[in-house]
């Protein structure tokens, strides 16, 4: 990674953006990188780490039923509707996992080419 990025950074969807599949693997957070439809396209190490889940078994998935359907909900997977999304907010996985108390951060822009699911382990 050739920068520091924080979970809470105004042009952190400029850069995941910018990213490579492969590059996305160094993020200091869970990333879920999704097709415009929802179908996991990256699944990130420290994603991988938090959830349990391996990346060879989600991409190609479709996300909020097949990975994540504790985040199938209006809290979560919904919003993903909006054209603009930028949200933060404290949330629990419960799927696989030990429920896992979390910071997720929900991105996606009518010009981006992906959407995009963060995790953030919280203390």
């Amino acid at each position: 990674m050739n920068q520091t990025v924080h979970f809470s950074d105004l042009n952190l969807l400029d850069w995941l953006e910018k990213q490579t599949n492969e590059q996305l693997e160094d993020a200091p957070f869970g990333v879920v990188r999704m097709s415009r439809d929802g179908i996991v396209v990256a699944y990130c190490k420290s994603e991988s780490h938090i959830t349990g889940i391996s990346k060879e078994y989600a991409v190609g998935k479709y996300y909020f039923t097949q990975i994540a359907p504790c985040a199938n909900n209006q809290m979560v997977a919904a919003k993903y509707a909006q054209p603009t999304l930028d949200e933060e907010l404290d949330y629990i996985l419960t799927y696989v996992s030990e429920p896992t108390k979390v910071r997720l951060r929900l991105l996606k822009s009518p010009e981006s080419r992906y959407q995009y699911f963060l995790v953030n382990r919280k203390a």
